[in-house]
């Protein structure tokens, strides 16, 4: 079928009238074969059934005196008839009285009748009667009279009618082949007639396909089927010639009319772009020239509440300052959002500690947060590193921001600020930071517009909260500009999560600055005293993280007891962490009193006390030098300062020839009391 598809109308056309014609011929052959058939058997059981009539009625009397010879006398009168092979005469019981046999059946086996019955009779004769057989029987019922005396088989032999009605099927299969070929030559000028018209529309299709000639035309003289044909092929190539002008008319005034407008759009865009350049030159300049009075007015109101001031002078003065300081934010944000639009905003890559950063951003603001009752909490992973190559300032305002944002958007509850190794390979580190708050959170529909330029959640959030919408956006721009991503999820119970994720370079960051490995402090042997279970413990696993090796003890006498065993066993504590508020003594008295033990004092010499105190009890450095302490953090100790303390140790430890690491100034201790949080002091 598909070979039938894919040949031509011409072979088509053959195909088919062969089909045709050799599909009613064959019918015409297979009746006269059937009838041939049907019609020689019939003649030939009607004449066996003649002779059988003969025989029996010449051989009753025979058969009722049973004579033999009489009987075999009868049965050799069919010797004349050449179609006859084969005869037997029955007796009553069934028994061959007599035979005769042709030459070619001397050997057949002829076999009696069992009985002769009608039922016996009928069953012979259906038997002798097979459609293909070569050899006809008919089995008739000798009667002398009114009683039965025997029955006469006659056999004929069919070779010759099967030869006669062979000869008959040859002549008329070659009178049927005769009149094939007759009616395939007549049916060829007919398919000519259908074939050549439609190769003559397929050669003008192509042609016209490839020269793209929509003028040609086919005559024709045709009145049938193939005529309308034709004509409804050249209608098509007239409306499509008129088509094609009209399109190449609409075509060249479309190109007028686009190239008019092209020009006017140019002009335009050239008009757009000259605004947008002016507005975001003007934006950037008006807000460095407004930011500069707007710091002389802060400075000035920071002097004059310095100065006495009745209840509601002071009052006015701290809502003019709040006032300013919103308005400085506001300014910062324009100029950084003009400097995005212009394309001027940049990324630096310096080294930097990122633990510092971190906790400056919790300094600035837990006070805000719990200006507001709210919590404020970091949770920094302990793998992420310590010194990283980005851009801090731009990390601080995006982290300012998110943590701005939540305070601003949160009445109660908490904030939680997460920082965790998102992934890390031999070149980068990406970090993943994340906000969580406990606010009003975000609807579904507000977090495809949130990142958008002078957009927040709803209008109702703007009314009440204020802002101008530009944090978000400018986070987001900061973020892509380092090669990160942003978004924001609905909190699982509530309030929202906003997170962004960055790489930093790992092959900028100098492998022997302070910091650059995070654990470096494994192999030290570290101490903690501290008898709240809480702080201790939270101690501990924190040097755990550090590699470093910890115990922990909850008064001042199990510390003694330790640092005997451990200087005595040979094996002393590298550091120890001594709180300063213990109940019986405190942690400078331990420490003096360590130092003046001749064991501890002769087996470990080289043991750092690193004292932990309230700002409000913190020691003068002369007591903390008479007491052989080696560092003071305020309470809480922040994480870098603790690491910085215990890795000048532990780079003593693993390198003796390095000599004392590098005094540290007491600056950081002052720093710390004006942020309220913990920097380390060398005594």
């Amino acid at each position: 079928m598909q070979n039938f598809e894919r040949s031509s109308l011409n072979r088509k056309l053959n195909i088919i009238s062969l089909l045709s014609t050799a599909t009613a011929l064959l019918f015409v052959f297979g009746a006269f074969a059937a009838t041939s058939v049907v019609n020689h058997r019939q003649a030939e059981s009607l004449q066996l059934a003649a002779f059988a009539r003969v025989i029996g009625a010449a051989s009753s009397g025979d058969l009722m005196l049973v004579d033999r010879r009489q009987a075999h006398a009868t049965l050799a009168a069919l010797e004349a008839q050449q179609e006859i092979s084969a005869a037997v005469l029955y007796d009553r019981f069934g028994r061959a009285l007599a035979e005769y046999r042709a030459p070619s059946r001397l050997g057949a086996d002829l076999a009696p009748l069992d009985d002769l019955d009608p039922e016996t009779l009928l069953a012979a004769n259906r038997a002798g009667r097979a459609l293909l057989a070569r050899h006809m029987r008919v089995v008739h019922e000798v009667r002398h009279g009114e009683l039965a005396v025997g029955a006469v088989m006659i056999e004929a032999d069919l070779l010759p009618m099967w030869l006669d009605i062979l000869a008959s099927l040859v002549v008329i299969g070659l009178a049927m082949g005769a009149a094939l070929l007759v009616s395939l030559g007549l049916a060829r000028p007919l398919k000519r007639s259908i074939a050549e018209p439609i190769a003559r529309l397929i050669q003008a299709a192509q042609k016209v396909s490839v020269s793209q000639n929509y003028g040609l035309r086919l005559p024709h003289t045709r009145s049938d089927e193939l005529g309308v044909l034709i004509d409804s092929f050249n209608t098509m190539l007239a409306q499509i010639e008129d088509r094609g002008a009209a399109l190449l008319h609409h075509r060249d005034e479309l190109e007028r009319q686009v190239g008019v407008r092209t020009e006017q759009l140019e002009k335009a865009k050239n008009a757009a772009e000259a605004a947008s350049r002016a507005k975001s030159g003007f934006l950037a300049t008006m807000s460095h020239e407004i930011r500069t009075p707007m710091n002389g007015v802060l400075g000035m109101t920071d002097m004059l509440l310095a100065t006495g001031l009745t209840e509601a002078q002071r009052n006015y003065t701290q809502l003019v300052k709040r006032s300013g300081e919103h308005l400085l934010v506001i300014i910062n944000d324009i100029l950084d959002f003009s400097k995005i639009e212009a394309g001027k905003l940049t990324i630096e890559y310096i080294n930097f500690n990122l633990w510092d950063l971190l906790d400056d951003i919790h300094n600035v603001y837990t006070p805000q947060a719990a200006a507001k009752g709210l919590g404020c909490d970091f949770d920094i992973a302990n793998d992420i590193p310590v010194a990283i190559c980005g851009d801090p300032n731009r990390l601080r305002q995006i982290m300012a921001n998110l943590l701005g944002n939540a305070i601003k958007f949160t009445q109660e509850g908490r904030i939680m600020a997460r920082v965790r190794v998102a992934g890390e390979d031999a070149q980068r580190v990406a970090l993943r930071f994340e906000v969580h708050d406990t606010g009003i959170g975000i609807s579904r529909e507000a977090r495809a517009r949130i990142f958008d330029a002078f957009s927040q959640a709803d209008d109702s959030t703007t009314r009440k909260y204020g802002g101008t919408g530009l944090g978000l956006a400018i986070s987001k721009q900061l973020v892509e500009l380092m090669k990160g991503t942003i978004g924001v999820e609905n909190a699982p119970r509530q309030g929202s999560i906003f997170w962004f994720t960055v790489g930093f370079d790992k092959r900028r960051v100098d492998p022997d600055a302070p910091g650059h490995r995070q654990h470096t402090l494994e192999g030290l042997r570290v101490l903690v005293v501290d008898e709240q279970d809480a702080s201790r413990q939270e101690l501990v696993q924190q040097l755990e993280a550090w590699r470093a090796t910890c115990e922990g003890v909850a008064s001042a006498a199990a510390a003694f007891e330790h640092l005997v065993s451990a200087a005595r066993a040979g094996c002393p504590y590298d550091a120890a962490l001594l709180d300063m508020e213990l109940t019986q003594t405190t942690g400078l008295a331990l420490a003096a009193s360590v130092r003046a033990e001749p064991v501890l004092r002769a087996a470990a010499p080289d043991t750092h006390f690193v004292l932990l105190s309230p700002e409000r009890l913190a020691a003068d450095p002369v007591q903390r030098r008479e007491a052989g302490v080696a560092y003071q953090l305020v309470k809480p100790a922040r994480a870098a300062d603790l690491y910085a303390c215990l890795a000048a140790r532990a780079a003593r430890l693993h390198h003796p020839s390095a000599g004392a690491p590098a005094p540290v100034s007491d600056a950081p201790f002052a720093a710390a009391a004006r942020r309220a949080r913990a920097c380390f002091l060398r005594a």
